[in-house]
């Protein structure tokens, strides 16, 4: 056992403290040190950071200081965070820092309108589609 009453971290378990949502919009991603910009597209966003993936290679390791700026919803971001991860070559993961307390308002209103949205789509009933098997038309839910 880990000292300190630690548990043991597990393959594939979850470690962000607030839930992120799947998002696909474009994004700039400001290199502060380099003063470079990398554009891109944001694939997921939670209060504590982002995940951005871009058709350039980031020039970047982890600490590294960065903005971010993308739209969603019509509303436009543009965040200060820090490189947290590098999952490969093209797609980074960004830790928000310093975020204001009306941006921070912001951000968790919308993720709390996508995850609501999502959730409403993933609960309507599905279609059934007809189908024949040896000549008998039956009916199956879509997908």
């Amino acid at each position: 056992m880990p000292p300190s009453g630690d548990t043991p971290k597990s393959e594939g378990r979850e470690r962000r403290a607030s839930a992120r949502v799947a998002v696909d919009s474009a994004a700039a991603v400001f290199l502060l040190d380099v003063r470079s910009r990398i554009e891109g597209r944001v694939l997921d966003v939670s209060l504590g950071g982002c995940r951005i993936r871009s058709t350039e290679r980031f020039p970047v390791g982890i600490y590294r200081r960065v903005e971010v700026e993308f739209t969603l919803d019509g509303l436009p971001f543009r965040l200060a965070g820090v490189v947290q991860s590098v999952h490969d070559r093209y797609t980074i993961g960004v830790r928000l820092l310093d975020l204001s307390d009306r941006k921070r308002e912001q951000l968790a209103a919308l993720i709390k309108d996508l995850e609501e949205a999502r959730r409403a789509e993933s609960e309507k009933p599905k279609a059934e589609v007809p189908m024949k098997v040896h000549g008998t038309e039956l009916t199956r839910s879509g997908s």
